[in-house]
């Protein structure tokens, strides 16, 4: 039987903190490279230069792959049900967020099914540095391919799908 409770925000923590572990230890060493290449340049040491910016763009790629398939196993997590009209962005990059909810509502638009309002949950940006990114990310996104939208609450938004109607 599939787990269908909300994770608390300890949970929520403990998830994006597991996954992400292994993309934010390659990510540090991206910085190392880069910084070792820019170090050999400014010395002269082009070969070395070379070098360390080759690895830097290895240990990016790393990088970006842990931090895909983290997205991946996050999204799971805290989307848990098969409820088709609930999508919930908590834990992912906004990038990785933009790209489920692109992919979730191209599923409603072609399943042919009652259009109603998709839930898509924000969050409200506790854990962003600054001013929250999901929200702003998704809400542009909405706004720049033509969606209608409203905000439920705060960190919550109702995405009215597009439906084309088939001849």
């Amino acid at each position: 039987m599939m787990d269908t409770r909300k994770l608390s925000e300890c949970e929520l923590d403990d998830v994006y903190k597991f996954y992400r572990k292994d993309a934010q230890k390659m990510i540090r060493t991206v910085s190392q490279y880069s910084r070792a290449a820019n170090d050999a340049y400014r010395r002269g040491d082009c070969v070395s230069g070379h070098h360390y910016s080759l690895m830097a763009q290895e240990a990016q790629f790393a990088a970006n792959y842990l931090n895909a398939r983290a997205a991946t196993e996050i999204f799971k997590s805290v989307n848990r049900t098969d409820d088709l009209w609930r999508l919930d962005l908590h834990g992912l990059h906004a990038n990785e967020a933009i790209r489920a909810l692109q992919c979730r509502l191209q599923q409603i638009e072609l399943s042919g099914q009652r259009p109603k309002p998709l839930e898509v949950i924000t969050g409200r940006g506790k854990h962003s540095r600054g001013t929250p990114v999901i929200p702003a990310a998704v809400t542009n996104y909405l706004k720049e391919c033509r969606y209608r939208f409203y905000e439920l609450r705060a960190g919550a938004i109702a995405v009215r799908p597009k439906f084309v109607e088939l001849k």
